[in-house]
């Protein structure tokens, strides 16, 4: 139970200073962030893994160049988070670009399971989106954490041969904190 407890707390320092690394690295130019934990979980081969990194790497170049469109060929047509639909997902995204400039995202993922078929896939990741508030243009314009999020499982499905997110599901440590907003995007 120690250790276990040990490795909980082991991983929270290891998200808060990817977290804290993170924002460091937004103050310069806007890159993809996707990176996986060496002691991470991996059933996959690999050709797989780097086709599902590639699928948060497109997302982040589409943040980068404010297109949502590129941004919602991320997300399965079968999309569905807590009630929200692809549909509803865009409208906060776009909700996001009117409010906030130099969007990024980081991603560390700690497991990457791909079913036996080879058409599903569970991310465990924790990361962050980042933005900069519209109202705080200019020189010297810090980014704000928007969303963040901790061991969340991203489900994937394979369409037309890309990688897609069909849904998420919030860590145990997320649903047990009251009055945590729950993780929306990616």
């Amino acid at each position: 139970m120690a250790a276990r407890r040990l490795n909980q707390i082991i991983g929270i320092g290891a998200a808060a200073l990817f977290l804290m690394i993170s924002i460091f690295l937004i103050k310069g130019p806007a890159s993809a962030l996707t990176e996986i934990s060496k002691k991470g979980e991996i059933r996959a081969d690999q050709e797989t893994v780097d086709a599902i990194v590639d699928t948060f790497n497109h997302a982040e170049q589409a943040l980068e160049r404010e297109r949502l469109s590129a941004v919602m060929a991320v997300y399965s047509e079968g999309y569905q988070n807590r009630g929200l639909r692809k549909e509803e997902t865009s409208r906060i995204w776009e909700d996001l670009f009117n409010r906030y400039d130099q969007l990024s995202s980081r991603h560390f993922f700690s497991r990457i399971i791909v079913d036996p078929s080879g058409k599903t896939a569970t991310v465990t990741c924790t990361g962050a989106l980042f933005g900069v508030p519209t109202f705080r243009k200019g020189a010297g314009a810090e980014p704000v954490q928007i969303d963040s999020w901790f061991e969340a499982n991203h489900y994937l499905v394979l369409e037309g041969g890309e990688w897609r997110i069909v849904g998420h599901d919030p860590s145990a440590k997320e649903r047990d904190l009251f009055g945590s907003a729950i993780h929306l995007l990616f």
